[in-house]
This record gives C-alpha cells, sequence and structure tokens, in this order.
C-alpha cells in the first residue's frame, strides 16, 4: 500500500500534462525535493485551488510508491501567500531566480532542511522588500556552501595562505580564489580585487538577512556587486544541472523596470 506523507513545501515549477492534470516539482522541508502528478489540478478547487503557484508557502499531502520516482499529489493547502511577486517586475525576477537556481542545484531528495530553510527566507526576504541584488549574492554563495561547493574567497584554494594582495585570481575547476604563486601556467582565471574577495567573502559568511547591510559597508557597492555576480554565475554554472535562464530575464529587468534592481 502506498504511504502516505505531508510537508510543508515551495512550488519549483510545474508543467500541463494532459488535459487536465499537472506535473509539479516542489521542494520540500522534510523530504527534500520531489516530483509529482496532480491528477485533475486544473479544474480541483477543493485540492489545488490556487496553490500550485510559485511564491506559495503551501502544506502539501503526498502518496509515494517504492516502484517510482513520480510522487502522487493528493492535495495543497495555502500556509501564506507573498504578494509583491505579481506586484514588482523585479521581485518577480529575483524570486524566479531562486526558484529555478534551488531547482538546478538540488537533485532528487538530497536536500535537507537548510536548504529548504535558506529558499523559505530568500522568499520572505525579497517579499519584505530587501534589497535584490545583494540578497541574490548572498543566496548564490549560500546555496554553493550547502551543496558542497563552498568557495574559498578569503584564503588561497591550493596553499590556504590568506589572500591579502591587491588582486587574486579564480580558478572555477578548483572552486575559490588562487594567489599568484598558486596560479599553474596556462590555467584558466579570473582576477579579483582584494575588495571584492573580502565582499564575498562576508556575503558567504553572514545571514541572508544581513546582505543589504554588508552590501552598504562598501563605498562602490553596486560595482562590486556586479563584479560578485559574475563570479558567482562562473561557479554556479559548473555545477548547475542545466542553464539558470531566469538570468536572461534579470538582466531585461534592470534595463527595462522603472524600479531597476540595486
Amino acid at each position: 500500500m502506498p504511504s502516505e506523507f505531508a510537508t510543508p513545501a515551495f512550488v519549483l515549477h510545474t508543467r500541463a500534462y494532459g488535459e487536465s492534470d499537472r506535473i509539479v516539482t516542489l521542494l520540500t522541508e522534510q523530504y527534500g525535493k520531489i516530483t509529482g502528478i496532480a491528477k485533475g489540478a486544473k479544474n480541483s478547487r477543493r485540492r489545488f485551488g490556487g496553490t500550485l503557484e510559485p511564491f506559495i508557502h503551501i502544506r502539501v499531502v503526498f502518496q509515494s510508491r517504492a516502484s517510482s520516482d513520480l510522487v502522487f499529489l493528493l492535495r495543497c493547502e495555502l500556509l501564506q501567500t507573498h504578494r509583491s511577486f505579481t506586484q514588482d517586475l523585479d521581485r518577480y525576477g529575483a524570486g524566479s531566480y531562486v526558484l529555478e537556481l534551488t531547482d538546478r542545484m538540488v537533485l532528487g531528495r538530497e536536500s535537507g532542511r537548510d536548504v529548504y530553510r535558506l529558499l523559505h527566507d530568500a522568499i520572505a526576504l525579497l517579499d519584505a522588500g530587501a534589497p535584490p541584488t545583494s540578497l541574490l549574492r548572498a543566496f548564490d554563495l549560500h546555496l554553493l556552501g550547502m551543496s558542497g561547493y563552498a568557495p574559498a574567497f578569503d584564503r588561497c584554494r591550493s596553499c590556504g595562505e590568506a589572500v591579502v594582495s591587491a588582486t587574486s585570481y579564480l580558478s572555477v575547476d578548483r572552486g575559490g580564489l588562487l594567489c599568484r604563486a598558486c596560479v599553474r601556467p596556462g590555467e584558466v582565471v579570473r582576477p579579483v580585487g582584494a575588495t571584492t574577495a573580502r565582499l564575498l567573502a562576508l556575503l558567504a559568511a553572514a545571514p541572508l538577512a544581513g546582505a543589504a547591510t554588508v552590501a552598504s559597508d562598501f563605498p562602490q557597492g553596486d560595482a562590486m556587486l556586479d563584479e560578485a555576480a559574475v563570479i558567482a554565475e562562473q561557479l554556479l554554472s559548473a555545477v548547475t544541472s542545466g542553464p539558470v535562464r531566469s538570468r536572461a530575464f534579470l538582466a531585461r529587468t534592470r534595463v527595462d523596470s522603472t524600479h531597476p534592481l540595486r
């Protein structure tokens, strides 16, 4: 007999299946990332009405069978709605990025409560008005660390010496910064200024709620956050399961929106 489970969750993405069903991928608090079929979801207000959407905190009840990785979604209950994402293009883009990156970084049911809590906090902070750019960079770095790819920004990845020179060098293959002496001949690296390296290290160590405060302590915070975004993207691209398409949408919102990301 199938077992029945219930857990808080966020919808990462959905797709139509047949005339009235949906295939839904969720990040749950207790069971990691799951994908299930919601039979009749397009027409069922009683079991799924308004809950299989992004930026909504839900409690999902599902059945799991040992013979299949696809669970059977029985019903969803609304826990909390975050409304700012439907009213602000910048926040919609930032929230979409957070959901898609989580989906790309988490494989199967391997994630624990830490990743779920990170996603929960990111959505809540964005909804409450936190500056998106600094929060997204902190989210990138925290998710890398929780996925086992924590980058080294305060010391050389090779020799372990503190990075104190004016310039260090990002090695994507080695997952962090290198001092000049440890760069191999012909190795592909990216120069990183000492101040940007310090910003990255602080964002990786501080809680998400403190990301804006960390960035505000740097006089050229916007320029360094732009450089930090490029560095984070390079590190993430090496380990994600596919392209993160919402990055292009984020870039467009910065150009087109009357309230650009800062």
